[in-house]
């Protein structure tokens, strides 16, 4: 049995915590959320520094700014951590890089595997089709913050790793032509859309298209969770989806 602290009840957090008390392999032994409603008997925190409950691993689901005092918090009491908040600013990226010499931590802009296979995807496609323009479209509910998404900048990312130099567009305007080594990303954002991410490859008479749709936050939550199963047995270090998604 893993025993779990989840910090975060949002949306993401809430089917996290669900999954977790369907599965026999988890228990959730406390919460940290910003209002401390009780609604069963596990104990409920506002502040992060107040739980002493023994844990095997914490699972972030909250938002940037709590962050940071996570981090301190498990790197004091060594637990491993499982980050899914995405937006973390460059201090606290470094302060989570620091984390990992001492405890392991599991850090990823996305947790569905299906995601990080598109991110493998897209690279190889980058290095073959070296002359085609590169476009990324996300769409998400009408309430997040960030724009773009984190895992569109992750899908980036993993093409200018995989392709070499490219530069990141965010949306469009004016009278400028494109450049070639422009990777373009544009946000949409309405409704209830959980998530939609789609990269274009377009070349000289065709276009090849990569999409992935999310229609529940439980594909997030599955994989959160066998995040949290792996980085449970590792030693101190920084790890990723690429450690569980493995392609020969």
């Amino acid at each position: 049995m893993i025993r779990l602290i989840l910090h975060g009840l949002g949306r993401l957090g809430r089917s996290i915590n669900d999954l977790a008390g369907s599965n026999g392999d988890f228990s959730v032994v406390a919460r940290v959320k910003n209002t401390k409603v009780q609604i069963d008997d596990i104990p409920v925190y506002i502040d992060i520094t107040e739980c002493h409950e023994n844990a095997d691993v914490i699972i972030d689901a909250s938002v940037a700014s709590a962050v940071p005092a996570l981090v301190a918090y498990a790197l004091n009491r060594k637990i491993p951590l499982v980050i899914c908040t995405t937006a973390l600013d460059e201090a606290t990226l470094k302060q989570i890089h620091n984390a990992a010499d001492e405890i392991p931590v599991f850090l990823s802009a996305n947790m569905s595997a299906g995601v990080n296979l598109v991110a493998k995807l897209a690279g190889g496609m980058a290095k073959m089709f070296a002359d085609f323009d590169i476009e990324i479209v996300e769409r998400h509910h009408a309430g997040k913050l960030d724009a773009p998404s984190g895992t569109a900048k992750f899908l980036a990312e993993s093409i200018i790793s995989a392709a070499g130099d490219k530069d990141m567009v965010y949306g469009r305007h004016g009278f400028a032509k494109r450049k070639p080594n422009e990777i373009g990303i544009h946000a949409i954002r309405g409704g209830n859309v959980v998530g939609e991410h789609t990269v274009i490859f377009a070349g000289n008479n065709e276009t090849i298209e990569i999409k992935h749709s999310v229609l529940s936050k439980d594909v997030f939550a599955v994989g959160v969770l066998r995040a949290a199963r792996f980085i449970a047995e590792q030693n101190p270090g920084l790890y990723n989806m690429e450690n569980l998604i493995v392609i020969d």
